[in-house]
């Protein structure tokens, strides 16, 4: 019995090791989500995207703003993109025939 549970202890931590994802700041300047692509391919899936101070973010949160990361899904690393001024991305998906 013991082994079994060990076994499940040991599956269940490489689990959870393969699904997290780590956290890194990324610094980019304003001109980095045109030349990217990043905003063309936010914007066309109905997200809408705005630049804000870190201490806002949790009252824009109330609002369905939330941060926007950069995944790089093979080294399951988000990247949180921010300004040299410490502005932060943050995103909100847009209701169809409604101005936000």
């Amino acid at each position: 019995m013991i082994e079994w549970i060990g076994l499940l202890y040991t599956f269940a931590k490489d689990l959870r090791d393969h699904v997290k994802w780590d956290e890194a700041v990324k610094t980019v300047h304003m001109d980095w989500l045109e030349k990217s692509g990043f905003k063309a391919a936010l914007e066309a899936k109905g997200i809408e995207l705005r630049w804000c101070r870190p201490e806002r973010i949790p009252t824009l949160q109330f609002d369905g703003w939330d941060v926007v990361y950069e995944l790089d899904r093979g080294n399951h690393v988000r990247r949180r993109l921010v300004l040299r001024d410490g502005l932060t991305l943050v995103g909100k998906a847009q209701t169809a025939g409604m101005p936000t």
